[in-house]
């Protein structure tokens, strides 16, 4: 059978999951072949419904294996279309944040790769960001853990100059109050790698966040701590 577009179309729409595990690296292949697919650069119906159907049918599948396979779909499909995925990312974010609370690592790994993806090839790190606060809030503590990871990788990887931190850093201070320990160690990590990156500022804003006095002592005795043993990185912020 060829590979055209309407079978692809098919493939990506299979509900039989031992199929979907034959077929996944062939959709993978067609898509990152320049010569396959003209389709994909100009319908954009037919691009919505692909994205649309990797996002709810193989990302959010309950085998993991399907859902890896899906995140390798949607990084191909980064790769194939560059910046013309921007459009699709408000389709895919839902998804992937969900995943970010997966119980395997290989999952939340791959994940967190393909954000940081994203945010290199198809958006800025700040529009995917924008997109992603809600993630602090998300029902699964893992999630919440996981996406303060994603934030000290997404410093790590950009610096602090692609990110506008004034927007994030409210839903990390609310997550220091969170019930789970995991994740409010995850939230004073994510404090600390933004002083790494941005100095003393941090510590002024914080000051005016209303935490309390206890709480902001834990918080700034990590900050010297890091001041201390020169891990400072300082970066230009916005």
């Amino acid at each position: 059978m060829e590979w055209n577009m309407e079978y692809c179309m098919e493939q990506v729409m299979q509900k039989d999951l031992g199929r979907r595990l034959q077929v996944g690296q062939d959709i993978i292949d067609s898509i990152l072949d320049k010569d396959k697919f003209q389709d994909l650069e100009q319908d954009q119906t037919m691009l919505d419904r692909m994205v649309d159907g990797v996002a709810t049918n193989w990302v959010n599948s309950s085998n993991f294996k399907v859902a890896l396979l899906g995140m390798d779909i949607l990084s191909a499909l980064v790769t194939r279309l560059q910046e013309r995925f921007r459009t699709q990312i408000g389709t895919v974010l839902p998804s992937l944040i969900d995943r970010l609370g997966d119980s395997k690592d290989q999952v939340r790994d791959q994940d967190q790769a393909l954000l940081l993806k994203i945010m290199d090839q198809a958006a800025n790190p700040q529009y995917v960001w924008d997109r992603m606060l809600g993630g602090f809030k998300h029902k699964n503590n893992r999630t919440r853990e996981s996406v303060c990871i994603c934030l000290i990788a997404t410093l790590n990887v950009y610096g602090a100059q692609g990110l506008t931190l004034s927007k994030i850093v409210p839903h990390i201070c609310n997550l220091l109050g969170d019930p789970t320990s995991q994740v409010r160690d995850g939230a004073m990590n994510c404090l600390v790698e933004i002083y790494r990156h941005v100095g003393e500022r941090v510590r002024m804003d914080l000051g005016k966040k209303g935490l309390p006095q206890s709480r902001l002592n834990v918080i700034f005795s990590k900050f010297d701590e890091v001041q201390r043993s020169g891990n400072m990185i300082l970066s230009p912020v916005s």
